[in-house]
């Protein structure tokens, strides 16, 4: 079977010159730097000098990965990383380079990519010739496979619901089956990686013995990871949310969210005004008293207050309530309040209020007044409204709702600079909506 990338689905903000330029450099190293015809080891220099057995031996064993000679050479950590042993193992790499290195790349830019590449490298071969010093084995390790195993653990953290897309071709007899093959990089991880694991431990089995191609590559996924991690930890890259780490925190709340759902539930199913309504008696007189003193703001045909009382009382009140931090309360009052005074509250003061939640990091308490704001001032909304798709998608698990959202939007309402951000956030609503999540049910 041959696996050729040919693309991928995962948002890319840099191109990707330090890609093409490893690209180059390596394939210019095969011509400069070939691999032996005939290893030093099969030379028969007994009666030669010392020095001159020194310089039979060949250029690229210099700089490829000693194995089992005792002794560490810090420049070939590096250098092994950039020779092959021929065509066919060049191509193959490169084919995987260009297609991870894309991604990574994409998200770091130039500087902090080559960093990255010859960090995960130099880290990889002095783990490997520390672990094989005294092993044993004999031969030299070369290739960019290492890193390329460590670049594919990268895109597994930093992008795992991206998608590689790749054609197949299965050879069987005389017949070539060809496939399109879309595959989240997490799949495309646990397949090479775990073929790795197996193969070592078969060897390992078997034999006794272990592959050095096996662990070279199990080294280059381990130090990728170390690696990806530490870069993410320090916000040296951004993953806008869709790390693995983000992703595992959203099903952690999802879950916790549904668990909250079913307890609610439970509690008004055994509430005494669910059981009479369920059971169809009638409501007590305090009920009815209580409906009516929960009545909306001026629903009352006897009340003696102007409305422009009430407006600046109620203003006051949702204040007073988000200061002290009650949101719901606030939430209540103010969706009370809207239902009973024409055209409340202007646009300033309901701005007012969202800034006042989000300053206190009540974002998803003030959805239902960013939803207000976008639906009655949809001209001064084109921010807002991107704010709240990005609230309703990521923090609520409500990715249908943030796409109605964005929908909504009048035409020539959006500017031009933020039409970038509404097709991003649509592309990640729709991805997540395709994921099948399961939204929580909400007034909208």
């Amino acid at each position: 079977m041959l696996v050729i990338p040919t693309g991928t689905d995962a948002p890319i903000y840099h191109w990707p010159y330090a890609t093409v330029g490893m690209i180059v450099l390596n394939v210019a190293l095969l011509f400069l730097v070939p691999p032996p015809s005939q290893s030093i080891l099969e030379l028969d220099l007994d009666d030669e000098p010392a020095a001159e057995k020194v310089e039979e031996i060949p250029t690229f064993n210099r700089y490829a990965l000693e194995l089992g000679t005792r002794r560490l050479v810090p420049v070939q950590w590096v250098t092994h990383n950039f020779l092959h042993y021929g065509f066919l193992h060049l191509a193959g790499n490169m084919l995987f380079l260009w297609a991870f290195g894309i991604v990574v790349e994409g998200k770091l830019g130039l500087i902090k990519f080559v960093l990255a590449y010859l960090a995960i490298g130099t880290l990889h071969g002095a783990a490997v010739q520390t672990l094989l010093m005294r092993s044993g084995a004999e031969g030299h390790a070369a290739g960019a496979s290492a890193i390329i195993y460590g670049l594919l653990a990268v895109c597994m953290i930093w992008a795992p619901r991206n998608e590689l897309n790749c054609i197949a071709i299965f050879m069987i007899g005389f017949r070539t089956l060809v496939f399109h093959w879309d595959l989240y990089y997490t799949t495309v991880a646990l397949i090479y990686i775990g073929e790795q694991v197996l193969n070592l431990v078969l060897r390992g089995v078997v034999s006794g013995d272990a592959i050095v191609s096996e662990i070279g590559h199990l080294s280059g996924a381990f130090w990728g990871t170390v690696v990806g991690i530490v870069l993410l930890k320090t916000g040296l890259v951004d993953c806008e949310d869709w790390d693995v780490f983000s992703i595992w925190r959203r099903y952690q709340k999802l879950g916790r969210d549904w668990k909250k759902r079913g307890e609610m539930l439970d509690r008004r199913d055994e509430s005494p005004a669910h059981m009479r309504q369920r059971s169809g008696g009638k409501r007590k007189p305090w009920t009815e008293a209580a409906s009516r003193h929960d009545a909306p703001a001026g629903a009352s045909s006897g009340s003696s207050q102007a409305p422009e009382e009430r407006a600046a009382v109620a203003l006051r009140k949702v204040r007073r309530l988000i200061d002290e931090a009650d949101y719901e309360a606030a939430v209540a009052a103010y969706a009370k309040a809207a239902s009973g005074l024409r055209g409340w509250p202007p646009q300033p003061e309901l701005y007012a209020f969202i800034k006042a939640m989000h300053a206190r990091q009540a974002e998803v308490e003030s959805v239902p007044l960013m939803r207000d704001h976008c639906r009655r001032y949809p001209a001064e909304s084109a921010k807002m409204r991107l704010k709240l798709a990005q609230v309703l998608m990521r923090q609520c698990q409500r990715p249908a709702a943030a796409i109605r959202i964005l929908d909504e939007a009048p035409a020539g309402t959006i500017p031009a600079d933020l039409e970038p951000v509404l097709a991003k956030l649509r592309r990640q609503a729709e991805a997540l909506r395709e994921e099948g999540v399961l939204e929580l049910e909400g007034d909208d």
